[in-house]
């Protein structure tokens, strides 16, 4: 333990928060590619032409190929090569210091991605440390980056262990960890609505599974809705067969430019898809040290719940907050069909749990009997890897969990409190929870 009472915390965040430039030669930042931000007005003026000629022929008449050139340079800041690095010079924004040492803007920015104010007063700002990443790195270079990060945190604080608190895709990071490097710096894990085994939203971008009239949720499963939002006033105005050519061709442009050359993407696929998709897309000899690493990456994936339980024995604590009860992104081929948060189906977030369908209850016939059924009959929380430490939240949006009192609460205890293991160290936080917040 550090050299007061607390072990220091790391938190692994998720994909859209971390900030990512691109560099000179020098280092010198030339640009922010990461978050992606789309100029709007700016591509408002540079479709206006093609948009045109389009209405004016009535015919597609180059509109999809000349949104799919804006497209890829929008894309270009985080376009990977077929080995799996970066085709630019890019770093993350990195705070190499506890948050006790970050200036008020860069605790203003850390707090905003993950508000841990509450744990921060408790164990104090010295033990708490965000680790900053490309969110389209491949894993395990992430996973070496966390090392030399954790190395830090320990000469800093004196403590052999740590505390992690993965967030979404830093839950699928954090496998690549595990699986390189153990566990032996590990006290306990609190997983935040994590891609544990991938996500059906991804899965249905790279087989391009994505309603034609709908071309916008392509880029807000990487980009998030609200970049999504911006490009589909553009999108409402065209004709149906032109919506259907923009929507092949901005699938092609994502998955081509980015998103078959990041071995973190293939990391959020679900296991049961990679194989299928490996082939299609990896295939080739330019991939094939990709392929080593996502073949490897996958095998840790299937293993997971078999490697956490192997900790739990040794008395490393598991924790999850997972989210039910939302269907998946809109225009997507499983939207309307999987409980999930909006993101994050709640088999990869919960490491199995067996929930209903959407608008369904789980079949009695289904309901053993040492189930934990939620309150609305959709989900059995005896099914999950980890059914004594695993807290539902239902229709809690993916983001908007960062604001959910009762899961900051559940997380606060987790990483302050040694006698708190589980849903029964505290009657007050149920197991199954409802949204809290009007957030979306």
């Amino acid at each position: 333990m550090a050299d007061n009472q607390y072990y220091p915390v790391v938190i692994v965040p998720g994909i859209g928060q971390s900030k990512v430039v691109e560099t000179d030669a020098a280092g010198n930042t030339l640009r922010t590619v990461w978050p992606l931000h789309i100029d709007k007005d700016g591509l408002i003026d540079k479709m206006k032409g093609p948009f045109m000629k389009m209405l004016f022929f009535r015919r597609d008449a180059g509109f999809s190929d000349a949104l799919a050139s804006a497209a890829h340079d929008a894309l270009s800041g985080l376009a990977t090569r077929p080995d799996g690095n970066m085709a630019r010079r890019l770093k993350a924004v990195t705070y190499n210091y506890p948050l006790s040492e970050c200036t008020a803007e860069e605790k203003r920015y850390i707090y905003k991605m993950a508000p841990v104010q509450n744990l921060s007063k408790v164990i104090g700002e010295e033990n708490v440390f965000f680790f900053a990443y490309n969110s389209f790195a491949r894993p395990y270079q992430v996973a070496e980056e966390l090392r030399d990060f954790v190395k830090m945190v320990k000469e800093r604080t004196g403590s052999e262990k740590v505390n992690y608190l993965p967030l979404s895709l830093g839950g699928a990071m954090f496998t690549a960890y595990l699986d390189l490097y153990g566990a032996d710096d590990v006290h306990r894990v609190v997983y935040f609505v994590p891609a544990l085994q991938g996500t059906l939203t991804l899965a249905d971008v790279f087989r391009k599974k994505v309603d034609p009239g709908r071309a916008e949720a392509a880029l807000g499963v990487v980009a998030g809705e609200n970049a999504a939002a911006k490009l589909k006033p553009l999108l409402g105005m065209l004709p149906p067969d032109v919506l259907k050519n923009v929507t092949e061709k901005l699938l092609d442009t994502l998955i081509c430019d980015v998103l078959s050359g990041s071995g973190a993407m293939w990391a959020c696929l679900p296991p049961d898809v990679y194989d299928e998709l490996a082939a299609k897309n990896l295939s080739d000899a330019a991939h094939k040290p990709l392929k080593e690493e996502t073949d490897r990456y996958h095998a840790a994936q299937v293993s997971l719940p078999q490697t956490l339980k192997g900790l739990e024995e040794k008395g490393i604590c598991i924790y999850i907050c997972a989210c039910y009860g939302r269907s998946l992104m809109e225009g997507l081929e499983h939207a309307g069909k999987s409980s999930s948060d909006g993101v994050i189906d709640i088999f990869s977030a919960s490491l199995g749990a067996k929930a209903a369908p959407l608008g369904r209850k789980l079949p009695e016939a289904e309901i053993g009997p040492s189930a934990r059924l939620s309150p609305d009959g959709t989900l059995d929380a005896s099914t999950g890897a980890f059914p004594n430490s695993t807290w539902y939240f239902r229709n809690q949006y993916h983001d908007s969990i960062a604001y959910n009192d009762t899961a900051l609460t559940v997380a606060l205890r987790a990483l302050s409190d040694e006698s708190f293991t589980g849903v029964d160290s505290d009657p007050a936080l149920g197991q199954f929870q409802e949204k809290e917040d009007n957030r979306v």
